[in-house]
């Protein structure tokens, strides 16, 4: 109980709890634990929920990783996002009226996956007002976050694409220098595009005067144009 307690504080949805607090509402609620991988020690990753399944209940990592990914038929797969210890996915799903998963979920080995039930989650926001208002923060960031990639995907081009990017970071970050929070690799999932059209359109943009980067670090050299490109 001790282990998952201190698991559960480092996930948003129960911020500003007291240890008693936690405690108590884990104690009154019924939940499951899924261990994915414990019967298959020989594979990479296994599958949580494909894209199209029922979703009755929410999720938090307890242990590993998980990817959320749209595969395609051309057998294409873009990863949209990545949870670690004390995420959160199917909060928002769960209380749709076409609860189905948008996109496959899939946890690496060693991956611990903790589920509450829609009528679990409705009684803990009743009983602890702290967890309804963490609860609804939770929704409305994921609103903003939809509605940026909403704006990605409104670009028509991998150059406006990256310049979005860069200017996010530089309002993050707070200079022209920036250190790029994920791998090439991942920028280019991230992005929906092939590693090496990423790779070299950051070329092309070197070339062009408007950034020069070396590994994971870019350094914006004319924020001006950079800007005009999203125009």
């Amino acid at each position: 109980m001790d282990k998952l307690i201190d698991y559960l504080k480092q996930c948003i949805l129960f911020k500003g709890l007291t240890l008693h607090e936690l405690q108590n509402l884990i104690t009154n609620i019924n939940y499951s634990i899924i261990d994915d991988c414990k019967n298959c020690a020989d594979c990479h990753t296994c599958i949580v929920a494909l894209e199209g399944d029922i979703c009755n209940s929410l999720g938090i990592v307890i242990k590993g990783e998980l990817e959320v990914q749209k595969h395609y038929a051309s057998g294409k797969i873009v990863t949209l996002a990545k949870l670690n210890t004390g995420k959160i996915f199917g909060e928002a799903i769960a209380f749709s009226e076409t609860n189905i998963y948008p996109a496959t979920i899939v946890s690496h080995k060693g991956s611990i996956i903790l589920y509450i039930s829609k009528k679990d989650i409705i009684a803990m926001c009743s009983s602890y007002p702290k967890v309804l208002n963490n609860f609804m923060q939770l929704l409305s960031s994921k609103i903003l976050l939809l509605n940026r990639k909403i704006k990605e995907l409104s670009f028509e081009t991998l150059r406006q694409k990256i310049s979005n990017y860069l200017l996010s970071q530089y309002e993050i970050q707070k200079t022209l220098d920036l250190i790029l929070p994920m791998s090439r690799k991942d920028l280019a999932e991230h992005l929906g595009v092939q590693r090496p059209s990423l790779s070299r359109e950051f070329v092309n943009m070197k070339n062009d005067g408007l950034i020069a980067f070396n590994k994971s670090s870019v350094q914006i050299k004319d924020l001006d144009g950079i800007e005009k490109i999203l125009i």
